[in-house]
């Protein structure tokens, strides 16, 4: 066997037990055997509990400016997830700063699991000295964060942009991602 078909039949092989290994950890409602007549209900009961263990994403998208005002969500995605587990969000977004040179500007974004709240340890701050001269200054700024989630249903999260200052800023060019994960690993909480 040469060099390069060994190189294959080995990568096939760890990828074959990566997938086995992430499947390991799915508990399958029916189990069959050899000789025993099996229903329809039964096998797309044991397809749902794959469907719902397999990590699921859902995305917003969006282009148009939103200023930044006094509520501080300026998006939201929402995720049906099937149980217990994690939920990995992250934003990417520009941030536009009115700047007219005269005074600072401090504007912070993150992700959140509540429409109002910023996390300290999760924040992303962006912030203009005064005097420089007056433009409209572009940042592209991204923010994520795992959140742990204890039961089955719709999960609501947000990007959220406060301003710290009196100048005035918009976001735009936003994307908000959620993807639902399985507990396969250990999540240090902060």
């Amino acid at each position: 066997m040469s060099n390069k078909n060994l190189f294959f039949l080995a990568l096939g092989s760890g990828l074959s037990s990566l997938g086995f290994w992430a499947l390991a950890g799915i508990n399958l409602p029916h189990t069959f055997s050899a000789g025993s007549p099996i229903r329809a209900a039964e096998v797309n009961a044991n397809f749902a509990a794959l469907n719902n263990a397999l990590p699921g994403v859902a995305q917003t998208a969006a282009s148009n400016a939103i200023a930044i005002t006094d509520t501080p969500a300026v998006d939201s995605v929402t995720i049906n997830v099937p149980g217990p587990g994690y939920v990995r969000v992250s934003a990417t977004a520009q941030l536009n700063v009115e700047y007219t040179g005269t005074s600072s500007a401090m504007f912070t974004l993150a992700v959140s699991n509540t429409a109002d709240t910023i996390r300290p340890d999760q924040d992303k701050r962006i912030s203009l000295p005064g005097g420089l001269p007056a433009w409209t200054y572009r940042y592209i700024v991204s923010s994520e964060r795992v959140f742990p989630v204890d039961s089955a249903g719709p999960k609501t999260f947000y990007l959220i942009a406060e301003e710290n200052s009196v100048v005035q800023g918009t976001i735009s060019s936003r994307t908000l991602t959620a993807t639902f994960l399985t507990g396969m690993g250990t999540v240090q909480s902060p």
